[in-house]
């Protein structure tokens, strides 16, 4: 588990995953947790990530967490890495807020906390992110979090997508800097 200010940050563990696959009761009798309806907008992703963990159980601790809003005691979104760092030391990021805790932090403080987590371990070299090409709420977040654009890439479905990215150096003189001040 990784703590914040403001947010618990649970790994998903197989037992919580197959607690939601049995539906928000269920999950939320199992976090001792308030679930409400819309806690993620991309349920379809609980069931592939599900299988992913299955056949891979290592990927615990760099995979996907169930985001829960210590003061209301509630799951708010979920959050984590598309998989271990590869072999250059590269991880990517990801994380959703839903709606009615948007636009107070929430994103920017589990992504900053992503960041910290993936950096404490010496073989991470980079952290990455990918957006929507377009100047959006996502994008503010990675700003915010010290990540910096890298490009354009070919995306799926989605078509082009932007490249976000903080280097463990860009991380440690951000670090350094803000101690300092």
């Amino acid at each position: 588990m990784i703590q914040t200010s403001r947010l618990q940050l649970l790994p998903c563990t197989l037992k919580y995953f197959e607690a939601a696959l049995h539906g928000n009761e269920a999950l939320a009798q199992l976090l001792g947790a308030d679930v409400p309806e819309q806690w993620t907008e991309f349920p379809e992703m609980v069931l592939v990530a599900y299988d992913k963990l299955r056949n891979d159980p290592a990927l615990l601790g760099w995979f996907f967490y169930l985001a829960i809003h210590r003061a209301d005691n509630r799951l708010i979104g979920t959050g984590g890495f598309k998989g271990r760092p590869d072999a250059n030391g590269v991880v990517e990021i990801g994380y959703e807020v839903s709606s009615a805790y948007r636009e107070q932090g929430y994103a920017t403080e589990m992504a900053e906390t992503l960041i910290r987590f993936a950096f404490s371990h010496s073989y991470v070299n980079k952290v990455i992110a990918h957006t929507l090409e377009e100047y959006n709420a996502a994008v503010k977040v990675l700003q915010k979090a010290g990540m910096h654009f890298a490009g354009a890439v070919n995306g799926t479905d989605a078509g082009e997508l932007w490249r976000w990215e903080i280097t463990r150096e860009q991380f440690e003189a951000a670090n350094t800097a803000h101690q300092s001040s």
